[in-house]
């Protein structure tokens, strides 16, 4: 027998993330720090919980790590996943909306 899956369930299938992804202008920088080594990396898109930034180092997951904004200061994190040219971090709630109000104050 048919049965209808809610739409819920379906977007939950596309896209991992409980929040939407926020692009991001390019060319936003932040400064990662981690095993007191810093990297300057590019975020490429944010949701309420999380980050993916470009950076080429990869750091095992579940290292903790601070994530800086010259606008926005200093946030924890915890490394999600890794790809070569890519980091995922999950981030405390309401970060995402901070950084992304950070963006907005930057494209201005």
């Amino acid at each position: 027998m048919y049965q209808e899956v809610p739409s819920v369930s379906l977007q939950r299938l596309t896209n991992r993330r409980h929040a939407p992804r926020h692009m991001i202008s390019s060319g936003i920088k932040v400064c990662l720090t981690a095993f007191d080594s810093n990297y300057d990396c590019e975020v490429l898109d944010l949701s309420s919980c999380g980050a993916r930034l470009l950076l080429e180092t990869k750091l095992p997951i579940g290292s903790e790590v601070i994530l800086s904004h010259n606008h926005c200061g200093r946030v924890l994190g915890t490394v999600k996943w890794n790809s070569p040219q890519e980091i995922g971090l999950e981030l405390g709630p309401g970060v995402g909306r901070l950084l992304t109000r950070c963006n907005a104050a930057q494209a201005q």
